[in-house]
């Protein structure tokens, strides 16, 4: 026999007696067992702690939520509508701007045009917005009339989740005819271009009703995409007569017949 098979038979012979002592039931054998076993315990309670470590500093130094990324395509045969007497319609989004922490998004929605002289009284034609609804649900203001409080579903549940994350801007006519909702009044009102980031006072949105809506990004509130607009908007013009007088005698969206060749 070799000195190699010498130690082949020697570590044989010591691993036989390790395992021996360890599946034996001696009090030698039980004490080493628990040790070993608190041993490895401890070495796995120590690899989770580390890790949970780990995932709490990386969670620390984690950037911010981007958000969701949307892109709408253009409505390249959208035409801005003619309203008389009142209606509940959404309308296009003819521009839109997103500010550099990603945190704050800008929407304008086109609603419909304004309209001319009323022929029973002479008198301008103006706007009213009566409601405003945000992805079916009537959204209740706070006392400015622009920030959002809460919303109401078609079952009366109240719903507080856009709660100072949401502001809507209405807009009567042009980028300097603000208005609030009906039953809200505001003092303080100011020209679209000082609301919309990107716009200067050249952006006049000439006779058109439209609101701009901010919405701040919250992705614990749910408030993280183009949330869909609806707006109950009220003309006084609203007689036959004065809508059908309007509508022909427009140069921007209706017949364009000369006033003179309309007996009135």
């Amino acid at each position: 026999m070799s000195w190699f098979d010498d130690l082949v038979d020697t570590g044989k012979n010591l691993l036989g007696s390790a395992v021996d002592f360890f599946t034996g039931n001696s009090i030698g054998a039980n004490l080493a067992k628990t040790a070993l076993m608190g041993y490895t315990v401890n070495r796995v309670n120590n690899s989770v702690n580390k890790d949970n470590t780990v995932a709490t500093a990386a969670a620390a130094v984690a950037p911010p939520d981007p958000g969701v990324r949307l892109q709408t395509p253009p409505a390249g045969d959208y035409k801005v509508p003619v309203l008389y007497g009142s209606g509940t319609f959404s309308g296009a989004m003819t521009d839109a701007w997103l500010t550099s922490d990603n945190q704050h998004m800008y929407y304008v929605m086109t609603l419909c045009e304004r309209t001319g002289i009323q022929i029973s009284n002479s008198a301008q034609s103006t706007f009213q917005f009566n409601d405003v609804y945000l992805n079916d649900n009537r959204v209740i203001f706070l006392s400015d009339g622009i920030t959002a409080d809460y919303m109401i579903d078609r079952e009366g549940n109240q719903d507080v989740s856009i709660r100072n994350l949401v502001q809507i801007y209405c807009y009567a006519g042009n980028s300097s005819l603000p208005v609030v909702p009906e039953y809200y009044s505001n003092g303080a009102l100011t020209p679209a271009y000082n609301i919309m980031p990107n716009w200067t006072s050249s952006y006049t949105m000439t006779d058109t009703v439209f609101a701009i809506i901010k919405v701040t990004y919250s992705k614990d509130k749910g408030v993280n995409r183009m949330p869909t607009m609806k707006f109950t908007v009220t003309n006084s013009m609203s007689l036959p007569g004065d809508c059908l007088y309007d509508y022909m005698t427009n140069t921007r969206y209706g017949a364009g017949i000369a006033a003179g060749d309309i007996l009135t």
